[in-house]
């Protein structure tokens, strides 16, 4: 992870820094947080960008101070990096970015909800919380946002978000480009009427829990709730599914 704006041979480009990390943490104080962490001391597992790590390398420890590292993440979440090569149109003019808000504006509802309730009653209550209002919830941005917002994966916990044949193939597209070092870019497939933005959802700590190797108590409870959950054995970084975005035209 370098601070460079433009692409240099050494390390990504603040865009995709900042692309990769508020879609891992949309939330301005986690942000702020999490890569204050990570410049305090940079490590593989804190590293939102694990293509870029395997192509340039881990950056070096650079010695900020705690306020140091904060006043960095709050002025990279508060500021859009430039590409003075190429022009940035709005959101609005730009379906790809239109999608991006709505599926990280999906992530952040959801996030934030969950991770309360994590807090206030452990993986136990997240299941719950889940099962209950994952849907309603993603459901509710759709209709804010006027478009309709839904999570797939190619290992689903619940049926229902289980990924189409061609979308399964995009989804192990995105698995290949992590394993090159390549990190995984958003998509936009264009259809009658309609357009569909897919963006990536990558495995983060609080989701080990429950998505990686549960504790065997939590693995019956997941199993008596999703008789058919295939959505375990994550590790960080890993490829969980996609925010599905369809966006009328």
């Amino acid at each position: 992870m370098g601070f460079g704006l433009t692409e240099q041979a050494s390390a990504p480009n603040l865009i995709q820094v900042k692309k990769s990390w508020i879609q891992a943490y949309p939330e301005k104080q986690e942000f702020i947080d999490q890569m204050a962490s990570f410049l305090l001391q940079p490590e593989v597992q804190k590293s939102r960008m694990q293509g870029a790590v395997k192509t340039y390398g881990l950056m070096p420890k650079m010695g900020y101070t705690l306020n140091q590292a904060k006043e960095i993440a709050a002025w990279l979440y508060n500021h859009e990096p430039v590409d003075s090569n190429a022009a940035t149109p709005s959101p609005d003019e730009n379906p790809l970015e239109k999608g991006r808000s709505i599926a990280l504006a999906a992530k952040a509802a959801l996030g934030k909800q969950l991770m309360s309730r994590l807090k206030e009653g452990g993986p136990v209550a997240a299941i719950d919380f889940c099962q209950l209002n994952a849907l309603p919830i993603t459901d509710s941005v759709s209709k804010t946002k006027g478009a309709e917002v839904r999570r797939i994966t190619d290992k689903a916990r619940n049926p229902k978000n289980a990924c189409s044949a061609e979308e399964f193939t995009l989804l192990q597209s995105w698995k290949t480009d992590l394993a090159l070092g390549k990190q995984p870019e958003a998509v936009l497939v264009d259809g009658s009427g309609h357009i569909l933005g897919y963006y990536p959802i990558f495995t983060e700590e609080k989701c080990l829990a429950c998505h990686g190797k549960p504790s065997l108590e939590l693995k019956q409870i997941l199993q008596k709730r999703y008789p058919t959950d295939l959505a375990l054995g994550y590790d960080v970084g890993q490829i969980r599914g996609a925010f599905r975005v369809r966006m009328p035209k």
